[in-house]
């Protein structure tokens, strides 16, 4: 036994004595080599990541500067260019409004006499590209009639866009004072550039004499081309300028700029992803849309500065300017200018994959040298890992002969002075092996003969292990529980798990607490559980454990033993009932006998019988209260402003009688768990009792309130009455027993039952002359409580 028990304690310390070939997995040398490649790589990386940054940090810089050298080549380039396409607008202006005061002479005044073929024939008589009938309804503008192919009656310009603010002013004074365009008499028009490159005027006139607007368009090319196809070059009005990166310019007409949501209000589309208003665009293209583009143009005309803006579009890495800038005084413009970042970003490109082969390179020859260094490095270490694993096998008896005074010296003289300590430690561990293993087998014979059902589980509800007491009481195998857990009980009592888990992780015993189970055939047993939680070294919870009796033949005794006591007291209650009852009946008897003889019957005897009916109603119903099963409805209440309201309840009767109630209630007693109504019933038939007691002297009723040593919340009645006999006390609270020459004693035999029911008590305290003390004493809401009662 002995030599056994020595064997599993030596297994248990050195488990790599179990077998000769052992596995190092990483050897010291290859995680030295495999550290200072590490470290190698890292100051390589961190250089490889400050040159991108840095690169990336010179590509911003030399984007904004071309940027900045792209806005002083642009003002200055585009200043003559927009200035003779103002000077052209105004020509074309002049021509357009002699075109419309033609257009007006053919057509007449009236819009519906002019049909679609007059409105085409006229068009071409003029030479223009487009000509629409507008007519203002409101404050709404629509087309009514148009040249175009794709034509329909439509709402023109939402209310607020600057043409529609144009377009009423016109109607209403003949002129336009609005910025934006150009303005003569009776006539306004403006320019815009198209996608394709075109340059569109487009005009506006009413004289006054007609109900429409005659609205035309002119197309012709545009001074500036801003998108270049290939290269790096824009065109001005013919000419050719070079710009590095350059991929878009368009100038947009500040006067005439709409959000988005405007722009596709007013075209009778959805917004397109932040698109502009294509009216605003007077030169160039714009074909690289941006949601953020309208807010940053208003932002550049507001405060007169340049906005520069990064981002990705269409796959590519842009910088994006917004230049605001003035013509001549004439009109406000901002330009938005695209150019490629990556076109600045070629040179760092190059030096960064050939910094990424040096690197690479020397990776290479620091994994070589650092795996030679590292080998010379763990010679004597080998001797110290030799040493250890005969210490791992149990061989104490060999030291290591190392003599040198560096780090790996000193650790082979702890290695030596280790050896010796786990020795005198081995020794020390078959003794209390031996003890454990006694301690163990008397633990295990506990848990396996004891009747008690025993069962562990763990903090989420998982059976750890269970007795066999526990498998006959259920009827399951442990293997079969495995897994189930607390779900064994019905949902019904999952909130009594919860308050038991609760209580055991707070560190407070569950102890006796009395619930029931289904058995694996579906039978129902009573059972009373104790749990108090498991601790691990460190003092942490770890697990539940449950000690469980099956409480069914005592709790049958208990009901058993119950309604034989419910049958005598039925008995007793059915012999007063009888008793009680049988008077007032034979007075009626008496009384209808005599209506039977006399035909007659006096108003007198007529009250009596109604009096003796009313007697026995209300004997039927104090009985009824006692016999019939209430709704308790437990809450906490104060008791303080409960007391009050009664004693207020019975004030006037108590002065009829004159007596003076005294209340003497102290502060801060803890709330109670009670059904409030009926206790408020226990102190009215109490109170009543005193002030009944006292009906002809008068004198003092004095209700206290405070809280006794044992926590019990204390109220104590007592009156100046008359007083009970010593020898009628213990009678108090029988059915039909009273002193009172109108009661029936149902009342307290009530109030006692409601005190019962509380988990409290009632003593009644009596001398002859003295008066009478009633003391009810009531537990304060506790843990217990939370437990009993359903609060």
């Amino acid at each position: 036994m002995e030599k056994n028990t020595t064997t599993r304690a030596h297994q248990d310390i050195f488990p790599a004595a179990q077998s000769k070939e052992r596995d190092y997995g990483m050897s010291i040398k290859l995680k030295l080599s495999f550290l200072i490649f590490t470290v190698v790589t890292i100051m390589l990386s961190l250089n490889l990541l400050v040159f991108y940054l840095y690169s990336n940090s010179q590509g911003r810089n030399a984007a904004q500067q071309q940027m900045l050298a792209a806005e002083d080549q642009l003002r200055y380039a585009l200043s003559p260019t927009l200035r003779t396409g103002n000077h052209m607008d105004q020509g074309l202006s002049d021509r357009l409004r002699v075109a419309s005061i033609a257009a007006r002479a053919l057509l007449g005044p009236k819009a519906e006499l002019v049909t679609k073929s007059q409105l085409e024939e006229t068009r071409n008589k003029l030479a223009l590209d487009d000509l629409t009938l507008i007519q203002p309804e409101g404050d709404q503008l629509h087309s009514i009639l148009s040249t175009a192919t794709d034509w329909e009656i439509k709402e023109l310009f939402p209310a607020g866009a600057p043409e529609h603010n144009i377009l009423m002013q016109l109607y209403e004074d003949q002129y336009v004072s609005l910025p934006g365009g150009i303005s003569l008499k009776d006539y306004w028009g403006s320019s815009m550039s198209t996608q394709n490159g075109s340059r569109v005027m487009s005009s506006y006139y009413y004289d006054g004499t007609m109900d429409y607007i005659i609205s035309s368009n002119y197309v012709g090319d545009s001074l500036i081309q801003g998108s270049p196809a290939e290269g790096d070059s824009l065109v001005l009005d013919g000419a050719t300028m070079d710009m590095p990166g350059l991929l878009e310019v368009s100038v947009f007409n500040n006067g005439l700029l709409l959000s988005p949501s405007e722009a596709a209000e007013a075209n009778s589309v959805s917004d397109k992803g932040g698109e502009l208003s294509p009216t605003a665009l007077e030169f160039g293209t714009y074909r690289l849309v941006s949601d953020q583009d309208y807010s940053m143009l208003r932002q550049a005309a507001e405060t007169r500065l340049n906005v520069l803006d990064s981002r990705k579009m269409n796959g590519r890495d842009v910088l994006r300017g917004y230049i605001p800038f003035t013509v001549d005084n004439i009109r406000d413009y901002v330009l938005i200018v695209t150019l490629d970042k990556s076109e600045f970003k070629q040179d760092s490109r190059q030096q960064l994959i050939l910094l990424f082969a040096i690197s690479i390179m020397l990776l290479v020859m620091t994994v070589i040298v650092s795996y030679w260094l590292a080998g010379v490095a763990i010679r004597n270490l080998k001797l110290v890992v030799r040493r250890v694993n005969q210490l791992a096998a149990g061989n104490f008896n060999h030291p290591i002969s190392i003599h040198s005074r560096d780090e790996i010296g000193e650790l082979a003289l702890s290695v030596n002075v280790m050896a010796n300590s786990l020795n005198t430690y081995t020794t020390q561990l078959k003794d209390s092996a031996e003890e454990l293993r006694s301690t163990k087998e008397y633990l295990e014979s506990f848990f396996a003969y004891t009747r008690d059902a025993i069962h562990v589980y763990t903090l989420n509800g998982q059976l750890m292990s269970a007795n066999r007491a526990f498998e006959v009481m259920l009827g399951w195998r442990e293997q079969e529980l495995k897994g189930i857990g607390i779900n064994l009980l019905p949902p019904e009592q999952l909130q009594d798990i919860e308050r038991m888990t609760e209580s055991v992780l707070l560190g407070v015993p569950w102890v006796d607490a009395e619930t029931w189970m289904l058995t694996k055939d579906g039978t129902r047993i009573e059972v009373s559980t104790t749990a108090s939680p498991i601790r691990d070294q460190h003092g942490e919870i770890i697990a539940i454990s449950c000690i469980t009796r099956n409480v069914t033949s005592r709790k049958q005794t208990e009901d058993l033993l119950r309604r034989t006591e419910k049958l005598t007291i039925v008995g007793q209650l059915a012999a007063g009932v009888a008793h009680e009852i049988r008077n007032p009946l034979t007075t009626l008897r008496g009384f209808v006998q005599m209506q039977l003889n006399s035909k007659v019957l006096s108003p007198y005897y007529l009250n009596i019988m109604l009096s003796e009916l009313d007697r026995i109603n209300f004997i039927v119903s104090e009985f009824l209260v006692l016999a019939k099963p209430q709704a308790d409805r437990y809450q906490t209440c104060d008791l303080k402003p409960m007391l009050e309201d009664m004693a207020a309840l019975l004030e006037p009767e108590a002065h009829m009688n004159n007596v003076r109630v005294k209340m003497d209630l102290t502060n801060g007693v803890p709330f109670v768990v009670c059904e409030p109504n009926q206790l408020k019933q226990v102190f009215v038939n109490v109170m009543k009792n005193g002030i009944e007691a006292m009906p002809e002297q008068g004198g003092r009723l004095t209700v206290l309130l405070n809280q006794d040593d044992s926590g019990m919340a204390v109220i104590s009645i007592r009156d100046e009455g008359i007083g009970i006999a010593e020898e009628h006390l213990p009678r108090l609270g029988e059915p039909f027993y009273t002193s009172k020459e109108t009661g029936n004693g149902l009342g307290l035999m009530v109030s006692q039952r409601i005190i019962s029911n509380h988990r409290g008590s009632m003593t009644i305290r009596s001398s002859i002359g003295e008066g009478t003390e009633v003391i009810i004493r009531l537990p304060v809401r506790d843990e217990e409580q939370r437990r009993s009662f359903p609060a």
